[in-house]
C-alpha cells in the first residue's frame, strides 16, 4: 500500500527550487519529488526563470545608480502571505518572497539602463518591483514560459490580482523603425495593448505589466511601427497561453 502523501508537501516546491529549505526538509521533499511529476515541472520552471533573470545582472549599471538600487532592494519587504492552508508555506514564504523579489528587481533594474534616463528607469523599476511583491504574495501565482523560434517569453500571473508581468529573452531585433508590442487577447476577440516592449540589441524585452485579464486567454507579441499601434497591424510572433 502506498504511503499517504501530505498535501502540504506540494507547497515546498518553491522554497526547494530557491534553496530555502533546511537539509531535513529538503531531503523529505526530494523523496516526494521522485514520485510527483507536477512538482518536478514546477521546480524546473522556477529554477529556469530564476537563472534567466539572474543572468540579466551581468549588465553593469552606472555605479551611483547601482548603489541607490542596492539600498532600495535592501528595503524591500514581501507582503504577508495569504495562503490559508499549510503551516510550512507560511513559515518559509517570507524568506522565499524576499529572495525572489530581490532577484527580480535586480534583473529589472539593469535592463537597458542609460545614463540620460536613469531616473525614469529607477522609478519604473520601483513600480514593477511593488507589483512583483504582490505577485509573489499571491496564492494563485503561475509561471508560464513559451518558446517561439529562438525567443522565450516568461509571464508571472495572478488572476486574483488581475496582474501579469511579461519579459522576453532571445528575441530577434525588430526591423529598423519598429518595436515589439504586448497585447492582452480576450476570448471575445478584443485585443488591448499592454505596452511597447522596444527592440534592445541583446534580445531582452520588457518587463511590461498587463492588466485587464478578465476573459483573456492569451498574451500576444507583434511587431509594430515605432511608438506602437492602437491595434495590432501584424500577426503575433509569440503567443502565451494563460492558465484559467
Amino acid at each position: 500500500m502506498n504511503k499517504p502523501v501530505d498535501a502540504g508537501i506540494h507547497t515546498l516546491a518553491a522554497p526547494y527550487a530557491l534553496h530555502a529549505l533546511p537539509a531535513d526538509e529538503a531531503r523529505r521533499f526530494e523523496q516526494h519529488l521522485e514520485r510527483c511529476a507536477d512538482c518536478r515541472v514546477e521546480v524546473d520552471e522556477l529554477r529556469e526563470t530564476a537563472a534567466r533573470l539572474g543572468a540579466a545582472a551581468a549588465v553593469t549599471p552606472p555605479p551611483r545608480l547601482r548603489e541607490n538600487v542596492i539600498s532600495r532592494i535592501a528595503e524591500v519587504r514581501p507582503l504577508p502571505p495569504r495562503v490559508a492552508d499549510g503551516q510550512t508555506l507560511r513559515r518559509w514564504w517570507p524568506r522565499i518572497a524576499t529572495g525572489l523579489v530581490a532577484a527580480l528587481v535586480a534583473g529589472i533594474v539593469v535592463l537597458g539602463i542609460r545614463l540620460d534616463d536613469a531616473r525614469d528607469e529607477l522609478d519604473r523599476s520601483e513600480q514593477i518591483s511593488a507589483q512583483l511583491q504582490q505577485l509573489v504574495g499571491a496564492d494563485d501565482l503561475e509561471v508560464v514560459r513559451t518558446q517561439a523560434g529562438d525567443g522565450t517569453g516568461t509571464v508571472l500571473l495572478a488572476r486574483s490580482l488581475d496582474l501579469a508581468v511579461f519579459s522576453g529573452d532571445g528575441m530577434a531585433p525588430a526591423p529598423a523603425g519598429h518595436t515589439y508590442q504586448l497585447w492582452v487577447m480576450h476570448d471575445d476577440g478584443s485585443v488591448v495593448s499592454a505596452g511597447v516592449l522596444g527592440s534592445p540589441p541583446d534580445g531582452r524585452v520588457g518587463p511590461v505589466t498587463a492588466r485587464g485579464l478578465a476573459g483573456a486567454g492569451r498574451l500576444g507579441i507583434t511587431v509594430e511601427p515605432g511608438g506602437g499601434s492602437r491595434q495590432p497591424t501584424t500577426d503575433p510572433v509569440m503567443v502565451i497561453e494563460l492558465p484559467d
